[in-house]
């Protein structure tokens, strides 16, 4: 038995636009003045798509992109020639050895009354305390024994989203220590806390690893990768 799997299309399709396309063309046509119509068409139309393609890219992945030239240039001409080919719309056919077989999970089982799953989250949650996820943490006070920054400084920090305040008990905030370099906020934490809003959140978010940064957001900002860390934000929040 041999199935047939079509290629799924995306409703979302790139958009070229033909004022992009026609200065393409023009540039092309100026300095390749031996190539045909239908060859000059073809190479602008590709390229028009190529640039629309890479701006729909975050700045990190457009940056993967311009840095292997050679890949780029391996993938492109992959492309190119099975569209010329017809090998890009042919139908893909994978061989089933046995019959598809058709089963039915169990479902999602008895529903718990509230008093029930309160009970049961009770004994599945574990405390933990603050500084065990967040990490070294300090109030006004120390903070201002420490780095010498008045209570009122750190609160306009606090208020404008420079610094990020946790809640400890029912009114008091601590900072975490991480977020200061050489006793001031860290560039770049107002922009993260516009697009994420939460302050637990967003520093749960900041000492985790990414793998799309190789490293924590908080050290990226210490390292300089401002528009990196945003763009990562914005995909994970925006």
């Amino acid at each position: 038995m041999v199935a047939s799997v079509r290629r799924v299309q995306t409703e979302a399709r790139i958009a070229v636009d033909p004022a992009a396309l026609a200065d393409v063309l023009k540039v092309l046509a100026r300095h390749n003045p031996g190539l045909s119509k239908t060859a000059l068409e073809a190479t602008g139309k590709v390229m028009a798509v190529v640039s629309a393609a890479a701006s729909r890219l975050s700045v990190e992945q457009q940056r993967r992109v311009a840095g292997s030239d050679s890949e780029l240039a391996r993938a492109v001409e992959a492309v190119v020639e099975g569209l010329a080919t017809g090998v890009a719309r042919k139908l893909i056919e994978l061989p089933v050895e046995k019959p598809v077989e058709i089963s039915q999970g169990s479902g999602l089982g008895r529903t718990l009354d509230l008093d029930e799953g309160r009970r049961r989250l009770v004994e599945f949650a574990k405390p933990v305390r603050l500084e065990d996820w967040a990490g070294p943490v300090a109030g006004p006070g120390d903070i201002e024994k420490m780095f010498g920054t008045k209570r009122s400084t750190l609160h306009e920090w606090q208020k404008r989203g420079a610094v990020i305040g946790l809640l400890k008990g029912e009114r008091k905030h601590v900072f975490p220590l991480a977020q200061f370099v050489d006793g001031r906020p860290v560039e770049g934490m107002p922009q993260v806390m516009r697009i994420i809003g939460h302050p637990r959140a967003a520093w749960q978010w900041l000492i985790q690893t990414k793998p799309s940064l190789g490293e924590t957001p908080l050290d990226g900002l210490k390292s300089g990768r401002l528009h990196e860390v945003l763009d990562a934000a914005s995909r994970d929040f925006g």
